[in-house]
């Protein structure tokens, strides 16, 4: 199917309108319109029936206040969706810290300033579980991002997300702006990042476990003991989230978005393997790093906007692995 911005990846639809009252006489833009997310978004905001501007680097540079002045001159949005970051793995924060928080700190800003001066109703921006307190008490409560200070490894693009937090709720003190900021789990689905330099775990273990399978291997080998626990949320229930809120939600403190359900990386790997045909042995590196031992997010605040996920983990699994194999074959 084609979405909005004219991409063909015939990913399964599976969405339905939102709102579409509300939608169908505004525009939204949709920055990194054409990443993972962005897709899915752009997808569940035209299946609404909202004109859909989607932003990509071709549009603009969204570092440039020239380029974000003209885009909304041109186009204007009574909505602004922001997704577009920089970003990328452990290696990625870690050699570049600095273009990291730079980078995503001036465009959000600059962003905001300027939907507050062209008018927009309402400007939505995407956060990340990065800006937590690496000692957060779990599950993750939105009122303890101020408690302590994010990890290391991945600090710089957690604060730089961290600033919209506060710069946000100003905007709302000073101006009666609004803005909202959603912070989703680790997002998962077809269409995700297969690069080994930029997948995350559920696209890296399905690779893997797709690869052996076709293969014929006895064994794969995943780093650490597997016992840690992530929260995973499938990208169709994340764009639908952030549809609803733009539309209903008026409230500038943080929101998590995901499914309050801790996987051991260990169940993940074998509901992973199952969906792929893998019948091999699975052993697990104990001398290669686990990270954090847990991460899990209390979802109740997004239940004001009614949201709760749909999706279920397994099902989710089995549709991301299939689409994994057709785009493999």
């Amino acid at each position: 199917m084609a979405s909005p911005d004219g991409i063909h990846d015939g990913i399964q639809d599976g969405m339905h309108a939102i709102d579409p009252g509300w939608y169908a006489t505004r525009r939204v833009m949709v920055t990194g319109a054409r990443g993972f997310l962005g897709r899915h978004v752009c997808r569940q905001l035209a299946k609404s029936g909202a004109h859909v501007i989607p932003l990509g680097r071709a549009e603009g540079d969204l570092c440039e206040q020239a380029d974000v002045r003209r885009l909304l001159a041109t186009h204007h949005p009574h909505a602004v969706i922001h997704l577009a970051a920089a970003c990328g793995g452990i290696a990625a924060n870690v050699a570049r810290p600095g273009e990291f928080i730079y980078a995503n700190a001036l465009m959000s800003l600059m962003l905001l300033e300027e939907s507050r001066r062209a008018g927009v109703e309402v400007f939505t921006q995407i956060g990340t579980t990065c800006s937590y307190p690496v000692d957060a008490a779990m599950p993750l409560r939105e009122d303890s991002f101020g408690d302590g200070p994010p990890a290391r490894a991945t600090g710089a693009y957690g604060l730089a997300k961290r600033l919209m937090h506060d710069a946000i709720e100003r905007y709302r003190e000073q101006y009666d702006f609004d803005g909202l900021v959603l912070v989703p789990a680790n997002l998962y689905g077809p269409g995700d990042h297969l690069d080994p330099a930029r997948s995350h775990v559920v696209p890296a273990l399905i690779r893997r476990f797709c690869d052996a399978a076709d293969r014929g291997d006895t064994e794969v080998v995943n780093w650490g003991s597997g016992r840690p626990t992530r929260e995973f949320l499938h990208v169709r229930d994340a764009a639908r989230a952030i549809a609803l809120a733009t539309a209903r939600h008026r409230d500038p403190r943080p929101v998590n978005l995901g499914t309050g359900i801790e996987t051991p990386i260990a169940a993940l790997a074998q509901m992973i393997a199952d969906a792929a045909g893998f019948t091999g042995h699975i052993r697990w590196d104990t001398t290669k790093p686990d990270g954090v031992p847990r991460r899990v997010l209390d979802i109740e605040r997004a239940k004001a906007f009614g949201f709760e996920a749909r999706v279920p983990l397994a099902d989710g699994i089995a549709e991301t692995v299939a689409w994994y194999r057709a785009q493999a074959g």
